[in-house]
């Protein structure tokens, strides 16, 4: 009996130290290919699982950041995505590179995607990022 307990006490301490298994997100790894695309400088901070097969993904440029919901499908096609902003901020900036004028959608067939370089949008703001020293 006192054997069994130990066992089976074993067996419970090696399941939560043990780390659990994961396997490589392709969605994750293509939404970064197509944050890259479209927002070329921008860090990409964060690209997770929400629902449904949409992400939430967060990139930034210096101080400034968007946050957006990535959803494919939903009344589109597979390779297309609405994009939902988190706040004004990114409906303005994400709308500059939306491929269509009334709704915010990413077209997945498109060769040449409109793009905002982070460098742009410092450039826009006329407001750079402080000269880091590197010594």
């Amino acid at each position: 009996m006192a054997a069994g307990i130990l066992t089976l006490a074993g067996v419970l301490a090696g399941a939560l130290l043990i780390p659990i298994p994961v396997l490589s997100d392709e969605g994750r790894s293509e939404v970064r290919r197509e944050v890259r695309s479209r927002l070329p400088g921008w860090a990409i901070a964060q690209v997770d699982p929400s629902w449904e097969g949409a992400y939430t993904v967060v990139a930034t440029c210096a101080e400034r950041e968007i946050g957006f919901q990535l959803v494919r499908g939903h009344g589109l096609a597979p390779d297309d995505a609405w994009i939902q902003p988190n706040d004004a901020y990114a409906r303005d900036r994400l709308a500059e590179v939306s491929d269509n004028r009334r709704y915010l959608v990413w077209y997945g067939e498109r060769l040449r995607p409109d793009q905002l370089s982070c460098r742009e949008e410092l450039a826009r703001s006329g407001d750079p990022p402080e000269p880091r020293d590197f010594d």
